[in-house]
């Protein structure tokens, strides 16, 4: 099983860098990090969950396609790079 560190009030998934893994194989591994973001980022414990992979649901939104105007929904987790309402989508 795998795991994800959850933001109470957005459902968004937390990591501890930009570089760094978003899903932890272990429920120990989860915890330590969510840890060091409570000891280094300033979130208190109460403010996120870690959540198993295959029962979290990432809250939608809906954004606007730049190139037809149509709305499209998207998972909030979405990169900007892959979102197509940014530029850089649309560019590569």
């Amino acid at each position: 099983m795998s795991y994800y560190i959850i933001a109470k009030g957005t459902g968004l998934i937390v990591t501890d860098g930009p570089n760094k893994t978003r899903a932890y194989n272990t429920f120990g591994a989860a915890k330590a990090t969510r840890t060091r973001l409570c000891n280094k980022a300033g979130w208190s414990m109460n403010e996120l969950n870690i959540v198993d992979v295959k029962t979290y649901r990432a809250p939608q939104v809906t954004v606007k396609n730049l190139m037809n105007g149509k709305d499209v929904t998207i998972d909030a987790n979405t990169p900007w790079c892959c979102n197509p309402a940014s530029e850089a989508y649309w560019s590569m």
